[in-house]
């Protein structure tokens, strides 16, 4: 499976929400593709998932660690990058994760990237 970067038009879900989440900020940290922001690892200001299926109540997301886990470096200065490998645990017991990176950029192991052709 390729391993896409996320970018500020990406999506994610939580285990236990009921609707997709986007992040609500995303800074210009001089790595773009396709003209939009790539996200860093410590970017955790995403909306929330409306309900909470685990605590049967509103989610109100909050992250467990101030960084996502199992981010790619992709051999830049700036920062690891979250991937669609990337994870982001809750305080309340959810686990996000990313659905749609926002892109068609993908990583290679090498830290190079490479363009796919969208289907």
């Amino acid at each position: 499976m390729d391993d896409y970067i996320v970018v500020d038009s990406a999506t994610m879900k939580c285990k236990y929400g009921c609707i997709e989440a986007n992040f609500l900020n995303s800074e210009d940290n001089g790595f773009v593709i396709e003209d939009k922001n790539a996200i860093l690892d410590n970017n955790v200001a995403i909306g929330d998932f409306l309900f909470c299926s685990l605590h049967k109540k509103a989610c109100r997301f909050k992250t467990l660690e101030q960084k996502w886990q199992k981010s790619a470096n992709c051999g830049t200065d700036e920062g690891k990058y979250i991937t669609t490998k990337s994870v982001l645990i809750c305080k309340e017991g959810g686990l996000v994760s990313i659905v749609n990176a926002g892109q068609d950029c993908v990583i290679e192991k090498a830290g190079m990237l490479k363009f796919v052709d969208p289907e």
